[in-house]
């Protein structure tokens, strides 16, 4: 009787165990009973990280399948520790340790993340708000030179009216597909007796007056079209 009692002990034992291994569930429980991992749980609570890393990795060791503790690392590397190449690792551990991981969708969208994130640090993506100075820089530069260029313009058809004895600037023939540069009316300071001012910040007619020691009504002659309430930055005046 009592061989018989021990035997059916051992058989009843025996089919446990095999029912416990035939479960999916069963590995995965043990591994959350480890002690380092229940530490690691309750550090990464109390937001000591680096602790929880460090008791993880422990369990790890103790048991180098557990898919529960790659995931925990992977999740401390990936949202905690900033480090995503361990992160992809120990998330592509866990995966594989267990394939069937109701954390499957999360764990492979957080490995893209990761990637990507590493994939930036070694190509970084252009500042966009720095490329946007840069555009309005080049921008108001370019306005500038035009409105030089108009100048200069200007000055040229004074300079061809004076050659030929003429009172009034000569007219100004652009080439195909250039602007027309406009004339001014006739009176304007000769060639010769006429500078360009480019209008500075907080400049006015007064300030440029005194800055080449000109009268405003003089500068107002030479440049009609001009509001003196008006003036804009990076705008041409002629300056007699």
């Amino acid at each position: 009787m009592r061989l018989r009692g021990i035997g059916h002990s051992l058989i009843l034992v025996m089919l446990l165990g095999c029912l416990g291994g035939c479960f999916p569930g069963g590995g995965r429980l043990d591994e959350e009973q480890d002690s380092h991992f229940q530490r690691g749980r309750n550090l990464a609570g109390g937001q000591d990280f680096n602790g929880a890393a460090q008791e993880f990795e422990t369990a790890l060791e103790n048991n180098p399948r557990s898919a529960a503790a790659h995931f925990e690392l992977g999740w401390l590397c990936d949202t905690k520790l900033n480090d995503p190449a361990a992160a992809v690792y120990h998330y592509e551990q866990h995966l594989r340790l267990q394939p069937d991981s109701p954390r499957s969708a999360l764990v492979q969208e957080r490995i893209r993340g990761c990637k990507q994130q590493l994939a930036n640090s070694e190509f970084p993506l252009p500042n966009t708000r720095n490329l946007q100075k840069d555009v309005d820089r080049l921008n108001a530069e370019n306005q500038t030179l035009k409105q030089q260029l108009e100048a200069l313009k200007t000055q040229l058809a004074y300079a061809i009216g004076a050659s030929q004895g003429r009172t009034e600037p000569a007219r100004y023939t652009a080439s195909p597909g250039a602007t027309t540069t406009a004339v001014p009316r006739p009176g304007a300071p000769a060639a010769g007796r006429t500078r360009v001012h480019i209008v500075q910040a907080h400049e006015t007619l007064m300030t440029i007056a005194a800055q080449y020691g000109v009268k405003v009504s003089n500068i107002l002659a030479a440049n009609p079209q001009v509001n003196p309430k008006r003036l804009r930055i990076g705008q041409s005046l002629n300056v007699p």
